[in-house]
């Protein structure tokens, strides 16, 4: 119920430019660097465990402002106050989109924007969590690094502004100085047959084309000098949605690629042939 509550309030991502969802990170009307004089509230669901993953990733490592966990209730009390930051799960929809495929985890700002609608407050961060339906658990595993995510972004901005108006750019040429690292995939994760000699020869033999529990290893082991690949797709038939491509290092969190693509019967769900090829560039310097 709480999640049908969030499709009908929230209309981020039911939007008539599509290039809007590209970008993960907001525009930043100022350098965040009165953040931690504000409280960041937690929107969740006691009974909902993907809920409660990202109340545990923010206990342990929300460090950046002081936050409060509250109900769905308590947002619609606060939403109109500036001292607030909210954290939350919505379901997302695009205009060409019959229903909502994907659900994200958004961080917003509180204000009295929110009268004319959630769709009207401040946006800071947006990152794809899982499929509408998804219950397999796979995300409980990134939760935490998108946590650290939001977190280096709005430190990254209040060091830099120039930084929140570059947007997803700067986060993706960031895999230019990963070369060094080895890189893991969960072989569902490609949308097209990888040879394991092509692979080997792209990445100089530091790729390793696994499946999902050898990517969740090197995410709970924080395995040193490791990138993780990972996807978030809808389920079914999502011909004219989008499959997001994200790539993070396991030990520090950092988010170092980040694409998406409009799924057709050319482009399937996952890496593409184009992704694999752009992210291998350093590994071959």
């Amino acid at each position: 119920m709480m999640r049908q509550l969030f499709a009908l309030l929230f209309s981020f991502f039911v939007i008539t430019n599509p290039s809007y969802g590209q970008e993960i990170f907001g525009k930043a009307k100022n350098n965040f660097r009165n953040f931690a004089g504000k409280t960041t509230m937690v929107v969740a669901n006691s009974t909902d465990f993907t809920d409660l993953s990202i109340v545990d990733a923010v206990k342990s490592g929300w460090k950046i402002s002081p936050f409060e966990i509250c109900t769905l209730s308590d947002f619609e009390k606060l939403k109109t106050d500036t001292s607030y930051y909210f954290l939350m799960r919505v379901d997302g929809k695009f205009k060409n989109e019959g229903e909502a495929k994907i659900e994200y985890l958004t961080l917003v700002k509180g204000g009295p924007e929110s009268k004319k609608g959630i769709s009207k407050m401040y946006e800071i961060a947006t990152l794809p969590l899982q499929a509408i339906g998804d219950e397999s658990g796979e995300a409980f595993f990134f939760i935490p690094a998108y946590i650290d995510i939001i977190q280096s972004h709005i430190i990254n901005v209040g060091s830099e502004i120039l930084k929140a108006y570059v947007g997803n750019s700067f986060y993706t040429n960031r895999i230019d100085n990963a070369g060094d690292k080895k890189i893991i995939f969960d072989k569902e994760d490609l949308g097209f047959e990888l040879d394991p000699a092509e692979a080997d020869t792209l990445f100089r033999k530091k790729v390793t084309i696994g499946d999902e529990s050898t990517v969740e290893k090197a995410i709970l082991e924080s395995a040193a000098e490791t990138l993780v690949g990972f996807t978030i797709s809808p389920k079914g038939n999502s011909s004219g949605s989008y499959s997001y491509k994200l790539i993070i290092d396991a030990e520090t969190h950092d988010l170092l690629f980040f694409r998406r693509h409009k799924i057709s019967g050319r482009l399937p769900k996952g890496f593409t042939k184009e992704d694999i090829k752009r992210v291998s560039i350093p590994f071959r310097k």
